[in-house]
Protein backbone atom coordinates (compact mmCIF):
# COMPACT_ATOMS: atom_id res chain seq x y z
CA UNK A 1 0.00 0.00 0.00
CA UNK A 2 2.69 2.66 1.05
CA UNK A 3 4.79 1.57 -2.57
CA UNK A 4 0.82 2.51 -4.36
CA UNK A 5 0.64 5.37 -2.26
CA UNK A 6 4.29 6.74 -3.54
CA UNK A 7 4.11 5.96 -7.00
CA UNK A 8 0.85 8.08 -6.44
CA UNK A 9 2.96 10.97 -5.40
CA UNK A 10 4.90 10.98 -8.11
CA UNK A 11 3.13 11.00 -10.62
CA UNK A 12 3.16 13.97 -13.00
CA UNK A 13 3.23 15.32 -16.41
CA UNK A 14 6.10 17.42 -17.31
CA UNK A 15 7.27 17.44 -13.41
CA UNK A 16 3.78 18.93 -12.60
CA UNK A 17 0.76 18.15 -10.60
CA UNK A 18 -1.51 16.64 -13.44
CA UNK A 19 -4.68 18.32 -11.85
CA UNK A 20 -2.67 22.10 -11.67
CA UNK A 21 -2.49 21.37 -15.91
CA UNK A 22 -5.72 20.64 -16.28
CA UNK A 23 -6.87 23.72 -13.89
CA UNK A 24 -4.72 25.91 -16.13
CA UNK A 25 -6.28 24.77 -19.01
CA UNK A 26 -9.51 25.45 -17.96
CA UNK A 27 -8.44 29.09 -17.09
CA UNK A 28 -6.93 29.47 -20.40
CA UNK A 29 -9.60 28.15 -22.16
CA UNK A 30 -11.88 30.16 -20.17
CA UNK A 31 -10.12 33.77 -21.31
CA UNK A 32 -10.11 32.64 -24.75
CA UNK A 33 -13.47 32.23 -25.31
CA UNK A 34 -14.55 35.23 -22.97
CA UNK A 35 -12.14 37.40 -25.29
CA UNK A 36 -12.89 35.71 -28.47
CA UNK A 37 -16.22 33.86 -28.58
CA UNK A 38 -18.28 35.41 -25.25
CA UNK A 39 -21.36 33.67 -26.51
CA UNK A 40 -19.68 30.57 -26.21
CA UNK A 41 -19.13 30.71 -22.41
CA UNK A 42 -22.20 28.77 -21.46
CA UNK A 43 -20.83 25.66 -23.48
CA UNK A 44 -18.19 25.82 -20.81
CA UNK A 45 -20.81 25.54 -17.71
CA UNK A 46 -21.56 21.72 -16.58
CA UNK A 47 -24.63 20.36 -16.55
CA UNK A 48 -26.82 20.99 -13.17
CA UNK A 49 -26.50 18.38 -10.48
CA UNK A 50 -29.76 16.44 -9.20
CA UNK A 51 -29.86 18.89 -6.12
CA UNK A 52 -30.19 22.06 -7.97
CA UNK A 53 -32.99 23.33 -10.33
CA UNK A 54 -33.63 25.91 -13.16
CA UNK A 55 -35.22 29.23 -11.66
CA UNK A 56 -37.38 31.22 -13.72
CA UNK A 57 -39.36 34.60 -12.57
CA UNK A 58 -42.44 33.21 -11.55
CA UNK A 59 -40.58 30.53 -8.94
CA UNK A 60 -38.67 33.10 -7.93
CA UNK A 61 -41.35 35.78 -6.78
CA UNK A 62 -43.57 32.87 -5.11
CA UNK A 63 -40.63 31.85 -3.11
CA UNK A 64 -40.59 34.23 0.16
CA UNK A 65 -42.18 33.08 3.05
CA UNK A 66 -44.45 35.48 5.11
CA UNK A 67 -41.20 37.54 6.63
CA UNK A 68 -39.80 37.88 3.05
CA UNK A 69 -37.20 34.95 3.69
CA UNK A 70 -36.79 32.67 0.72
CA UNK A 71 -38.47 29.21 1.54
CA UNK A 72 -35.57 27.63 -1.13
CA UNK A 73 -31.88 27.32 -0.24
CA UNK A 74 -29.67 29.94 -2.87
CA UNK A 75 -26.40 29.39 -2.96
CA UNK A 76 -23.17 30.21 -5.54
CA UNK A 77 -21.97 27.01 -7.37
CA UNK A 78 -19.04 26.17 -8.64
CA UNK A 79 -19.35 23.14 -11.33
CA UNK A 80 -15.73 22.99 -12.29
CA UNK A 81 -12.12 25.17 -12.22
CA UNK A 82 -12.27 27.94 -14.95
CA UNK A 83 -12.89 31.48 -15.02
CA UNK A 84 -15.99 33.79 -13.21
CA UNK A 85 -18.48 32.27 -15.55
CA UNK A 86 -18.06 28.99 -13.45
CA UNK A 87 -19.64 30.91 -10.35
CA UNK A 88 -23.27 30.13 -10.72
CA UNK A 89 -26.20 31.39 -8.51
CA UNK A 90 -28.49 28.23 -7.73
CA UNK A 91 -31.92 27.33 -6.84
CA UNK A 92 -31.42 23.65 -4.38
CA UNK A 93 -34.51 21.74 -4.42
CA UNK A 94 -37.18 22.21 -1.52
CA UNK A 95 -35.68 20.86 2.10
CA UNK A 96 -31.90 21.15 0.29
CA UNK A 97 -28.88 23.02 1.97
CA UNK A 98 -25.66 23.50 2.30
CA UNK A 99 -22.77 21.84 4.08
CA UNK A 100 -19.37 21.53 5.18
CA UNK A 101 -17.31 18.93 4.49
CA UNK A 102 -16.35 18.12 8.40
CA UNK A 103 -20.01 16.44 8.24
CA UNK A 104 -18.96 13.96 5.46
CA UNK A 105 -18.55 10.75 7.96
CA UNK A 106 -21.68 11.70 10.18
CA UNK A 107 -24.50 13.18 7.89
CA UNK A 108 -23.91 13.41 4.28
CA UNK A 109 -20.99 14.30 1.43
CA UNK A 110 -20.75 17.80 1.02
CA UNK A 111 -21.42 20.60 -1.16
CA UNK A 112 -26.03 19.68 -0.59
CA UNK A 113 -27.73 18.04 2.36
CA UNK A 114 -30.31 15.25 1.49
CA UNK A 115 -33.97 17.13 1.96
CA UNK A 116 -34.07 18.28 5.65
CA UNK A 117 -36.89 17.09 8.30
CA UNK A 118 -40.08 19.34 7.56
CA UNK A 119 -39.49 20.31 4.20
CA UNK A 120 -42.24 19.75 1.76
CA UNK A 121 -40.26 17.36 -0.26
CA UNK A 122 -40.13 14.63 1.90
CA UNK A 123 -43.01 13.11 4.05
CA UNK A 124 -40.19 12.50 7.13
CA UNK A 125 -36.69 14.11 5.75
CA UNK A 126 -33.23 13.91 7.12
CA UNK A 127 -33.16 15.25 10.95
CA UNK A 128 -29.80 17.61 11.27
CA UNK A 129 -26.88 16.09 13.64
CA UNK A 130 -27.58 16.76 17.60
CA UNK A 131 -24.75 18.89 17.08
CA UNK A 132 -25.88 20.62 14.53
CA UNK A 133 -27.99 23.44 13.64
CA UNK A 134 -29.57 25.17 10.55
CA UNK A 135 -28.25 28.87 10.08
CA UNK A 136 -30.37 30.97 7.63
CA UNK A 137 -27.62 33.01 6.65
CA UNK A 138 -28.03 36.88 5.60
CA UNK A 139 -24.54 37.45 5.00
CA UNK A 140 -20.96 35.91 3.91
CA UNK A 141 -17.02 37.26 3.19
CA UNK A 142 -15.11 37.01 0.14
CA UNK A 143 -11.79 35.59 0.69
CA UNK A 144 -8.85 34.78 -1.34
CA UNK A 145 -9.37 31.14 -1.02
CA UNK A 146 -12.82 31.45 -2.50
CA UNK A 147 -10.54 32.73 -5.80
CA UNK A 148 -8.19 29.45 -6.07
CA UNK A 149 -11.31 27.29 -5.17
CA UNK A 150 -12.92 28.70 -8.98
CA UNK A 151 -8.94 28.82 -10.48
CA UNK A 152 -9.30 24.71 -9.27
CA UNK A 153 -5.89 25.55 -7.62
CA UNK A 154 -6.98 25.11 -3.41
CA UNK A 155 -5.84 21.73 -2.52
CA UNK A 156 -8.15 21.27 0.90
CA UNK A 157 -11.27 21.77 -1.83
CA UNK A 158 -10.07 19.33 -4.44
CA UNK A 159 -9.60 16.66 -1.64
CA UNK A 160 -12.28 17.05 0.75
CA UNK A 161 -15.04 18.33 -1.85
CA UNK A 162 -14.33 17.90 -5.14
CA UNK A 163 -16.83 19.50 -7.73
CA UNK A 164 -19.54 20.70 -7.69
CA UNK A 165 -18.95 23.14 -4.48
CA UNK A 166 -20.27 26.17 -3.00
CA UNK A 167 -17.35 28.00 -1.61
CA UNK A 168 -17.16 30.37 1.41
CA UNK A 169 -15.79 30.00 5.17
CA UNK A 170 -17.51 32.82 7.26
CA UNK A 171 -21.17 32.99 7.72
CA UNK A 172 -23.94 35.41 10.00
CA UNK A 173 -27.24 34.96 10.10
CA UNK A 174 -30.31 33.90 12.28
CA UNK A 175 -30.73 30.15 13.71
CA UNK A 176 -33.75 28.40 11.51
CA UNK A 177 -33.16 25.15 13.61
CA UNK A 178 -31.49 23.50 16.64
CA UNK A 179 -30.46 19.79 17.25
CA UNK A 180 -31.42 17.72 19.90
CA UNK A 181 -27.88 17.96 21.46
CA UNK A 182 -27.56 21.77 20.75
CA UNK A 183 -28.01 23.73 24.18
CA UNK A 184 -25.90 27.19 23.65
CA UNK A 185 -28.29 28.26 20.43
CA UNK A 186 -32.31 28.69 20.16
CA UNK A 187 -34.27 29.07 17.14
CA UNK A 188 -34.32 32.86 16.17
CA UNK A 189 -30.91 33.44 17.62
CA UNK A 190 -28.53 35.59 15.83
CA UNK A 191 -25.20 34.21 15.21
CA UNK A 192 -21.77 34.00 13.34
CA UNK A 193 -19.11 31.73 12.59
CA UNK A 194 -17.58 29.86 10.25
CA UNK A 195 -18.15 26.15 7.78
CA UNK A 196 -15.62 24.58 5.79
CA UNK A 197 -16.86 25.03 2.73
CA UNK A 198 -20.46 26.11 1.89
CA UNK A 199 -21.25 29.60 3.16
CA UNK A 200 -21.89 31.23 -0.43
CA UNK A 201 -25.65 30.19 0.51
CA UNK A 202 -28.51 31.21 1.93
CA UNK A 203 -29.24 28.09 4.63
CA UNK A 204 -26.17 26.25 5.53
CA UNK A 205 -25.90 22.74 7.95
CA UNK A 206 -23.31 23.81 10.58
CA UNK A 207 -22.29 22.49 13.55
CA UNK A 208 -22.74 24.90 16.82
CA UNK A 209 -19.44 24.58 18.22
CA UNK A 210 -18.64 26.64 14.80
CA UNK A 211 -20.97 29.61 15.64
CA UNK A 212 -21.02 32.04 18.33
CA UNK A 213 -23.75 34.26 19.10
CA UNK A 214 -23.86 37.42 17.32
CA UNK A 215 -23.84 40.76 19.90
CA UNK A 216 -25.87 43.14 19.54
CA UNK A 217 -24.96 46.10 17.57
CA UNK A 218 -22.71 43.83 15.58
CA UNK A 219 -24.03 43.64 11.65
CA UNK A 220 -24.51 40.47 10.17
CA UNK A 221 -22.55 41.78 7.70
CA UNK A 222 -19.43 43.23 9.95
CA UNK A 223 -19.85 39.06 11.83
CA UNK A 224 -19.67 37.82 8.60
CA UNK A 225 -15.97 39.46 8.33
CA UNK A 226 -14.96 38.22 11.35
CA UNK A 227 -13.80 34.82 11.37
CA UNK A 228 -11.83 33.13 8.56
CA UNK A 229 -8.89 36.16 9.11
CA UNK A 230 -9.13 36.24 13.14
CA UNK A 231 -8.80 32.62 12.91
CA UNK A 232 -6.30 32.85 10.33
CA UNK A 233 -4.48 35.58 13.09
CA UNK A 234 -4.64 33.00 15.62
CA UNK A 235 -3.44 29.91 13.74
CA UNK A 236 -0.03 32.47 12.55
CA UNK A 237 0.73 33.03 15.90
CA UNK A 238 0.37 29.49 17.64
CA UNK A 239 2.88 28.50 14.53
CA UNK A 240 5.20 31.26 16.10
CA UNK A 241 4.57 29.67 19.37
CA UNK A 242 2.77 33.31 20.82
CA UNK A 243 -0.97 31.62 20.83
CA UNK A 244 -1.93 30.14 23.67
CA UNK A 245 -0.18 32.64 25.85
CA UNK A 246 1.88 30.35 28.35
CA UNK A 247 0.97 29.86 31.71
CA UNK A 248 1.42 33.45 33.33
CA UNK A 249 1.71 35.34 30.50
Amino acid sequence: RQSAMAAEKKRTILGQDPDVLLALWANVLSWLVSTFVPSFLPRLLPPACSEEEVEDSSAAAADHDSRGGRRRTRCVSIGRPGGSEQLRIVRLKQGVATVGYNLKELFCAPPYTPPLEGSAASSSGEVIPPDCVVLRNDAFSVNYADCCIRWGLYESAKRFVGYPIVPGFDVSGAVERVGSDVTDLKEGDDAFGCTLFGAYSSRVVVPSLQLRRRPRGLSAERGAALPAVSLTALHALSLAGHYPPPPGA
